[in-house]
């Protein structure tokens, strides 16, 4: 007998707290006969793959309770009477992709009176800090941590091996140019780090990340026919262009040039019992596509952040 794992996400009706806490109860009781019956011919790893999936369905189940719950407490009043606002009657679901598994949950949704659009939300949603692209918080965190140390496609491959399932590697690059765009913001508003030493050391290399389009790099890797036509190399290259069409560039875009990035690594140096100097010691390293100037303008004020404004040594 093999764990019975049901998708919190194939759920078609809005169940009440009550209706989740007896799933609980009752899924609760199927795991422990689970563990105590007798198996034959079960291998450990057979075992443990089943347990992991249980235990992933009701870490869905607790999720569920826990949103649905909240949805049932939850205050609209502070909303309805600014008269801005009228809630719709039926609730909106939506599924919200976690470590556990996708979960399906209802909240409901305001619209403004003035009949704008674009003027709706989800106080649930709005209170909870739950994103609209549908991941929550912990996927967000981790699986953008996991892109700043490894290649998009390798940070998908991994995070699956720990929880069985991954965003796409499209969306973990969405999700990381999303949070990049607070980067500069954070930087701005982060408290100086503690306990730095004596010695500030601040380093800046630039790096081009390439932005060439697959089309064009098959063109420069195809082998290359030996062209006889024209007398030297500026008539035969003028040949060779001849009835070629090329589409015409949006600005930014670069078939060989990659667009600059400018890199920071800021870290102080803390002198020894023995006299020489020890670290790094809270080492930083930033990253932008913002122009240098801007870069090194915000390192200047990071130096000041940490105790070393301008006429230090």
């Amino acid at each position: 007998m093999s764990a019975r794992v049901i998708k919190i996400s194939d759920i078609k009706v809005p169940l009440s707290v009550e209706e989740i806490t007896v799933k609980i109860r009752s899924e609760c009781e199927n795991n422990i006969r689970f563990c105590t019956q007798e198996h034959e011919g079960i291998t450990f790893l057979k075992f443990e793959k089943d347990v992991w999936k249980q235990l992933s369905y009701m870490g869905c189940l607790y999720i569920q309770l826990f949103l649905m719950s909240c949805h049932e407490r939850l205050n609209y009043s502070k909303w309805l009477n600014t008269g801005l606002y009228h809630a719709r009657k039926a609730p909106v679901a939506k599924t919200i992709k976690t470590v556990f598994g996708k979960v399906k949950y209802y909240r409901t949704y305001f619209v403004r009176k003035d009949n704008n659009k674009k003027g709706g939300f989800y106080p649930l949603d709005t209170i909870l800090g739950l994103t609209a692209d549908g991941f929550s918080p912990s996927v967000i965190s981790q699986a953008t941590r996991l892109a700043t140390r490894v290649s998009f496609l390798t940070s998908v491959k991994i995070f699956g091996y720990f929880y069985g399932w991954s965003p796409s590697a499209e969306s973990v690059e969405t999700l990381v140019s999303g949070l990049g765009r607070e980067a500069s913001g954070y930087m701005e508003a982060a408290v100086a780090p503690e306990g730095d030493g004596e010695v500030l050391i601040i380093e800046v290399d630039g790096k081009a990340t390439p932005t060439a389009t697959d089309e064009e790099l098959a063109k420069r890797r195809k082998k290359r026919g030996w062209n006889k036509k024209g007398c030297c190399q500026r008539h035969r290259g003028k040949e060779k262009r001849r009835g070629k069409w090329r589409k015409r560039r949006k600005k930014g875009d670069k078939s060989k040039n990659g667009r600059s990035i400018t890199i920071v690594v800021m870290y102080t140096l803390r002198r020894g019992a023995d006299g020489l100097q020890h670290g790094p010691v809270n080492k930083i390293v930033w990253a932008s596509y913002a122009p240098r100037l801007v870069i090194l303008q915000q390192a200047r004020r990071q130096a000041t952040k940490r105790g070393f404004p301008p006429g230090t040594g």
